[in-house]
């Protein structure tokens, strides 16, 4: 994670609004804030599906919106 936060400016936070919980899964939607070194503010909204098994996180997968990631995150160094 250190090249990614090295392209921001300000601490990074991510709140975390709602829990959806079944079987072995834990859905996780959240969002994230922060402003780049080039000054551009990087707020994105995830979605983090966790797979946990013995109350061990064992796979976890991440949705965002990929274009801003591009836009924003291509020359914020």
């Amino acid at each position: 994670m250190a090249p990614l936060f090295a392209r921001f400016a300000t601490q990074y936070t991510n709140t975390a609004s709602r829990f959806i919980a079944e079987d072995d899964y834990v859905v996780v939607e959240c969002r994230g804030q922060v402003t780049t070194r080039s000054g551009q503010p990087y707020n994105n909204t995830y979605c983090y599906v966790c797979r946990m098994a013995d109350g061990r996180l064992k796979e976890l997968t991440e949705y965002l919106d990929t274009e801003l990631v591009t836009k924003v995150l291509a020359d914020a160094t």
